[in-house]
């Protein structure tokens, strides 16, 4: 209908005389048809998504949303390409239902499938299931604009994390990352760095370097912040939670240089005064391991993750997959 619209528009404009004022060569070259919300592109050779997308919409990422406004997956030369200057569905709600996002939820990765260890090549196939299958992989911190409705997700858009920060998600998960070259925000607790199994701040600093992967909290000691043991006063408890907020906060703007923007609660458990205090430290959203997708309408401070484990099948994480819920709307 948009795309109707827009041509409609532009054919209103060329009869009244909207390219009156070019020379004749100009009007039999032109390439572009501009208009406030739309632009038509005539491709030329050696046209990418991407380069339409860096020259239109300012950032090469979002060439997807160009694809799947035209709905194709090539560009051949001459092809009139539509692009979407203001998206006119961002927050994906249809009569039929409304999208969500699945943020995906792992802990350890091994040579032994177990629940909380998934195995290097179980990981491997689950990340080539979702390449060829049209998923995109979007980093976390895209989702804060598409909760507030100023950015549009692709409809299939999926978040990898990655829980606690054992060596395993540099040794096993990261060179996998880099195959696919999908994004993934790893939760540390700031008390496990440099630990036994843990990662240290130099592979956390290689990775961040890469580009793919993101660093945020997931507290200080990994103890569950909404437990208020018999006795202890208001103010003590008020303060713990305080430290268990601050202090990987702090850990990770002096390492990795990093903005904070997401934390992960231990066990996924929360409150009110947790939230709280995260929104005053300005975060901007936290995240629980309930199973779900997460529409535009979520609360950005009790977002969904699915947890994605070891000893369960392809099929059951194909069904973890909720980028659309079917609802009559009309």
């Amino acid at each position: 209908m948009a795309r109707a619209r827009f041509f409609l528009a532009f054919f209103i404009m060329v009869s009244l005389g909207g390219c009156a004022g070019l020379p004749p060569e100009s009007q039999a070259t032109l390439s572009v048809l501009r208009g406030e919300e739309f632009v038509v592109h005539h491709a030329a050779p050696g046209d990418t998504w991407a380069s339409l997308a860096e020259a239109y919409l300012k950032d090469r990422n979002r060439g997807w949303l160009i694809a799947d406004f035209n709905k194709t997956a090539e560009i051949a030369p001459g092809q009139e390409i539509v692009i979407p200057l203001v998206h006119p569905n961002p927050v994906g709600i249809y009569p039929s239902g409304y999208q969500t996002v699945t943020i995906l939820c792992y802990h350890r990765f091994g040579p032994n499938k177990a629940k909380m260890a998934i195995t290097g090549e179980d990981f491997d196939a689950q990340m080539a299931y979702l390449q060829k299958h049209g998923y995109r992989v979007v980093p976390l911190s895209s989702i804060h604009a598409y909760l507030k409705g100023k950015e549009v997700l692709p409809q299939r858009a999926v978040v990898i994390t990655i829980d606690d920060g054992y060596r395993s998600s540099y040794s096993t998960a990261f060179p996998i990352l880099k195959k696919y070259n999908f994004p993934a925000t790893l939760f540390i607790y700031s008390d496990f760095v440099g630990s036994g199994d843990a990662l240290g701040w130099k592979e956390l600093k290689e990775m961040t370097a890469s580009g793919l992967v993101d660093v945020q909290p997931h507290s200080k000691t990994h103890a569950s912040m909404v437990k208020r043991p018999a006795g202890e006063a208001a103010e003590a408890y008020r303060k713990k939670v305080e430290d268990e907020i601050r202090a990987p906060g702090q850990q990770i703007r002096k390492m990795l240089g990093l903005p904070l923007h997401t934390f992960a609660y231990p066990f996924g458990d929360t409150n009110d005064l947790i939230i709280s205090q995260l929104k005053s430290a300005g975060y901007d959203a936290g995240v629980t391991v309930q199973a779900g997708g997460n529409p535009a309408f979520a609360y950005p401070f009790r977002l969904r993750r699915t947890m994605i484990y070891g000893d369960r099948d392809m099929g059951a994480f194909t069904r973890s997959l909720r980028v659309f819920t079917a609802e009559n709307l009309k």
